[in-house]
């Protein structure tokens, strides 16, 4: 029985009258299908829709308690085009910006919360503007955070600069700010101690500069701070070596002292409009006699009244050799 039936259904699609009237009959199937799939599309529709979520400018100071939701859903009235063009072709997302949402602290840490119908504006620009937007679900969405331990740390520049011949650092090197809060794991803020700037190259520097650094700050770490300002002053120097007779204190009543050699040179360095300065016997250089044991060949030269603004560079010999004789 199922044999014959088999051997109809295979003699009837061979015929070559049959297969006419078949492919005539799928034609007006198929007209009659897009004629109804286009009356259709035409047609208003209502339906649930997702929109899809991203999150920007996460508190530094917070962590996630956990994952906020990735879309909402959203209730539209819209022609089938509109629907079906949505569904196939569009990939924009909502951005929920999270310094712009509402905050209600809590113990530990706080929430963050949007009321969804005051989002309806930006909703609507993801969506097709033939689309009626009825409802939105949920009406508030929010997200829960925890407060991230803190440490206040130091900011050290990562530098390599360059002077032009006879210029230096009129002063130290300024950064604004010095130090920045970091935040999290309280196991890690104790293992840091300072927070590394990106490196800053200049060469042949002669002038005050301003320039701005990005913070070097490890994955597991954040700071609300990203970069910071570095503000370099130079001047001119002059360098000059003078000679210094070295004076004795301290030695014993009953004794007297031979240096060898009673004078040194010195080199100094000052600011161009402080080179006068370097034509006065300002400095007072010294050997302390009390220092003096049998094990001790040589007394190590001291230099005083050494303003801040004229740099030592050199004192030679910086150690002396003596003779002590009692009288």
């Amino acid at each position: 029985m199922f044999s014959n039936l088999k051997n109809r259904i295979v003699s009837f699609f061979k015929s070559e009258t049959n297969n006419k009237k078949l492919s005539t009959y799928a034609l007006f199937l198929f007209i009659s299908f897009s004629f109804w799939f286009l009356s259709m599309l035409s047609k208003q529709h209502e339906t649930t829709l997702r929109v899809p979520l991203t999150y920007i400018n996460f508190p530094a100071d917070k962590v996630l308690v956990s994952t906020p939701t990735s879309f909402i859903e959203v209730r539209v009235k819209a022609p089938g085009f509109s629907i079906l063009f949505y569904n196939l072709f569009n990939f924009e997302k909502l951005n929920m910006d999270i310094q712009q949402a509402n905050t209600k602290p809590k113990k530990g840490g706080s929430e963050v919360f949007w009321l969804m119908n005051a989002k309806r504006k930006d909703i609507a620009e993801v969506l097709s503007s033939s689309m009626e937007l009825i409802a939105i679900n949920p009406e508030k969405l929010s997200i829960p955070f925890s407060n991230k331990a803190k440490k206040k740390v130091a900011i050290k520049l990562n530098q390599s600069i360059g002077l032009k011949p006879e210029i230096w650092f009129a002063k130290p090197l300024t950064l604004i700010p010095d130090s920045v809060m970091i935040y999290g794991e309280q196991e890690r803020l104790e293992a840091i101690t300072f927070i590394e700037t990106d490196e800053l190259v200049l060469t042949d520097v002669s002038e005050n500069e301003n320039h701005i650094v990005g913070i070097t700050l490890p994955d597991d770490l954040q700071c609300k701070v990203e970069k910071i300002e570095i503000i370099i002053e130079v001047e001119p120097f002059v360098e000059q070596m003078l000679k210094y007779k070295v004076e004795v204190d301290n030695l014993k009543k009953g004794y007297s002292i031979k240096l060898f050699p009673e004078v040194v040179q010195v080199t100094l360095r000052a600011p161009k409009d402080k080179y006068s300065m370097l034509q006065t016997d300002f400095l007072n250089l010294s050997v302390d006699a009390s220092l003096i044991d049998s094990e001790k060949t040589t007394l190590t030269v001291e230099v005083e009244n050494l303003p801040s603004y004229i740099q030592l560079q050199r004192v030679y010999p910086s150690r002396l050799e003596y003779l002590l004789i009692k009288e």
